[in-house]
């Protein structure tokens, strides 16, 4: 039996800020809170880290990097468990590296002083909802605190996955940040109006979600995570990556959750030899449901062609030509890239903050580039990872990033 996962999403939580006005002739007293700055304890195993993050985040920032899982911040609502002190490690050094000072070199630091999370909550754990049979990657409340799960897991060798979760992850809830400054144009919103589903998105293919103009599943749940994740996903996803993406979304697609599995199965094998179609075939997507303890339909998804009544066999032209149909009227790759272009705009008019120049600098970080910073492939054509690429003397650059918090050892 074929198996398959549900689509992990990211969630804006809202938060209420509520002002209160004191009349002008109260006798205001000292403060209630504990405002003292407490030294970093020297003999704790912590100590290197604590600092680097002191250091990187908190002086020029304002900015607490929480990995010792705070109870009181977390949701109550999961089972949640603390990151490990090394995977802590590597997370802040990566962050450092592929979030803040990039931001800092191409926006400035001033962008990040006034408009940096002020708190990251690191949570090794996922935060996994049965009911709906999703993951929470993030979440950003009010402006000021992002939370991230299940750094336990987090793997630098493994750059998708990394993006996937954490760094997507990241961009997407600081672009809801930056949206709680300034509102995204209204026209954004009606270029999907009418196609966003907020009850079953995770229940959309990828090829679905493209070909209807957004760059992923969640981007169809709604306009502001459509905005958000127009920006997360053109930032971290290689040249490679988008430009599939927009090809795929130059066909109309089709979710077909009604196809005999076994039916299937003989074509699926047809074309892996050669005599049949991918196009008219389809891709699985899941099992949709079963009889005697075996599969008994799929769901799958397929590019929209001329059908037969049943709309079951391709019906090829008078050339033997597959026709591809476009009931619709519109492309998907023509959609994505007018939202890119929207937001592009907005965050140059708001902010001065370069898509382009941010999105190349985290790409020369992340893939392995040569003295002139061109891309380097391996033998497959795919690029390489920067981070643990072991060099001659026997290093790798992630080796470097965490030496920046093991020198602090040195004060212990």
């Amino acid at each position: 039996m074929k198996h398959t996962f549900k689509i992990a999403f990211i969630a804006l939580a809202a938060t209420i800020v509520m002002g209160f006005v004191s009349c002008s002739d109260d006798d205001f007293t000292e403060t209630i809170f504990d405002t003292t700055e407490y030294p970093l304890d020297r003999s704790a195993y912590t100590f290197p880290l604590d600092t680097f993050v002191k250091v990187n985040f908190l002086e020029p920032y304002n900015l607490r990097y929480l990995y010792k899982m705070q109870d009181i911040g977390s949701d109550m609502n999961y089972n949640l468990v603390p990151c490990t002190y090394d995977q802590s490690v590597t997370l802040a050094v990566l962050c450092k590296y592929l979030w803040y000072d990039v931001y800092k070199s191409v926006v400035g630091e001033e962008f990040l002083k006034q408009f940096s999370p002020r708190i990251i909550h690191v949570i090794g754990s996922p935060a996994f909802n049965p009911s709906s049979g999703t993951m929470l990657l993030g979440t950003a409340e009010g402006g000021l605190k992002i939370t991230l799960y299940n750094a336990n897991a987090l793997n630098p060798s493994d750059i998708e996955y990394l993006n996937e979760w954490f760094f997507k992850t990241m961009h997407h809830e600081f672009s809801h940040i930056l949206n709680q400054k300034y509102n995204r144009p209204t026209d954004f919103d009606l270029l999907s109006n009418g196609k966003y589903n907020t009850v079953s998105w995770q229940d959309t293919p990828d090829s679905l979600a493209v070909s209807q103009g957004f760059v992923s599943p969640y981007a169809s749940s709604q306009a502001r995570e459509d905005w958000v994740e127009v920006i997360a996903n053109y930032i971290v996803k290689d040249t490679i990556y988008w430009n599939h993406m927009l090809e795929t979304g130059k066909y109309q697609w089709e979710y077909v959750t009604d196809v005999d599995a076994a039916y299937w199965d003989k074509l699926d094998a047809a074309v892996k030899a050669g005599k049949a179609n991918r196009d008219t075939v389809g891709y699985f997507v899941r099992s949709t449901s079963t009889s005697g303890g075996e599969d008994a339909t799929y769901g799958i998804q397929r590019k929209v062609v001329q059908r037969d009544a049943d709309n079951k066999y391709a019906v090829p032209d008078e050339n033997g030509n597959i026709v591809y149909m476009n009931p619709q009227g519109f492309l998907g790759a023509d959609l994505i890239k007018q939202k890119l272009d929207y937001v592009r705009e907005w965050l140059k008019t708001y902010f001065n903050y370069d898509l382009e120049a941010v999105r190349m600098m985290v790409q020369r970080r992340q893939w392995l580039t040569d003295e002139n910073g061109d891309f380097i492939f391996d033998a497959n054509g795919r690029f390489q990872n920067n981070l643990v690429f072991v060099r001659p003397d026997g290093t790798t650059l992630l080796d470097d990033l965490k030496q920046e918090v093991e020198k602090y050892k040195a004060l212990q």
